[in-house]
């Protein structure tokens, strides 16, 4: 993998007057120097901005920096480190809120994090920030959704709520699970790596990248699978753009290519 051409993050601002999102990227080398697996981790940040920017950019620091404490490697089962860098990071924010003395009160964030070489993935995930599998043709979301929009796609299978109600519920965008110093009450993570094939793309995303629905983003990534990684998430960002939606939420994209 090669930075600028097999993996690449940006983002945007959309309607927001600040960045809650923050991300990283972190190298697991070789002697040589060579990418072996990368560290992707992205934060979605809850509470008012300038909470947001605070719970995001924190837990972010601090699971980068309690992860290279288990001294990964490329052949590692990394679940036990996710783990413990995800719970590391949620005391952190706890600190933070009591360091405060109640100025950032509320604060909290969502956190997807993920190690990937050129043949396995590894994730944990709180809240609702998506990782999604582009792989020959076809586009799915690999980690859970601890907003209510699952809830609501139930109950609309069941003929509960209308079809429409996945766009319009006024709760579709409630987070069930969330790093807020606290509990955290919902934790997708595989203790199995995911296998990888050849030409496999990923993205880990903040959740305003939703405002395109997944059949779009296919054929987005269908008509694109020969760009590097930080053109396709420019081409990505034009298209959310076109969209002009008044509300468009801050959309961190962190682009990999497998294989």
């Amino acid at each position: 993998m090669k930075i600028g051409r097999d993996f690449a993050g940006r983002q945007l601002l959309g309607s927001r007057k600040a960045q809650e999102d923050s991300y990283a990227f972190s190298i697991i080398s070789d002697t040589d120097g060579d990418v072996e697996k990368l560290l992707v981790v992205i934060a979605d940040g809850l509470g008012g901005h300038l909470a947001g920017q605070k719970a995001s950019q924190t837990a972010v620091e601090a699971f980068v920096e309690e992860f290279f404490q288990h001294k990964p490697t490329l052949d590692s089962n990394d679940a036990f480190a996710l783990q413990e860098s995800l719970f590391y990071a949620n005391e952190r924010i706890s600190q933070s809120i009591d360091d405060s003395q109640g100025a950032l009160s509320g604060m909290g964030t969502t956190l997807l994090a993920a190690t990937v070489s050129r043949t396995r993935l590894q994730w944990i995930s709180v809240g609702d920030s998506p990782l999604f599998l582009f792989r020959r043709g076809a586009l799915e979301r690999l980690n859970a959704d601890h907003s209510m929009r699952p809830f609501i796609a139930s109950e609309i299978a069941k003929g509960k709520l209308p079809p429409e109600a996945l766009s319009m519920h006024p709760q579709r965008n409630v987070i069930r699970s969330a790093l807020l110093g606290d509990d955290i009450p919902i934790i997708d993570a595989p203790s199995n790596p995911f296998d990888l094939q050849p030409k496999d793309i990923l993205l880990f995303a903040s959740d305003g990248l939703q405002v395109m629905d997944e059949s779009s983003l296919a054929a987005h990534l269908a008509g694109n699978q020969s760009l590097t990684a930080p053109q396709l998430i420019r081409g990505l960002f034009d298209a959310i753009t076109e969209l002009n939606n008044p509300r468009q939420d801050n959309v961190t994209i962190a682009a990999v290519f497998a294989g």
